[in-house]
């Protein structure tokens, strides 16, 4: 369940709802309120959940196996942010669009680590 998982999440990085809730810029209360799974945030929101937990979005929403985030943030940020030099382009101005790019980069970073898995 989402909300169990949410709440896993901040317990492994060792926060308060408090101190969650101000480092992802949303009110306690809300917050609060996605961990009792009173309330449930928006796409944006989740994606922001995903990215600070550095956890891919299926395994969060539903649990998916295999689906946890290979590559931190920072990473990621960085080859969005190049891919949109290079080609001229913004990848984040629809929250759709970036959650593909950002599926698709750690789709291709589970299958670099597999091929590499088997090939040692």
């Amino acid at each position: 369940m989402f909300s169990e998982r949410l709440k896993e999440l901040r317990k492994k990085k060792g926060l308060t709802q408090e101190e969650a809730s101000k480092r992802l810029d949303i009110a306690r209360t809300t917050y609060s309120g996605y961990e009792r799974g009173t309330s449930e945030p928006d796409f944006n929101t989740l994606n922001k959940l995903a990215a600070f937990y550095e956890v891919d979005l299926n395994w969060l929403l539903d649990g998916s196996k295999d689906s946890e985030c290979i590559l931190p943030e920072e990473i990621i940020m960085k080859i969005i942010k190049e891919a949109e030099a290079e080609y001229k382009v913004s990848l984040r101005d629809d929250p759709v669009v970036e959650s593909a790019v950002r599926d698709l980069i750690h789709n291709l970073a589970k299958m670099k680590k597999q091929v590499n898995k088997d090939g040692e």
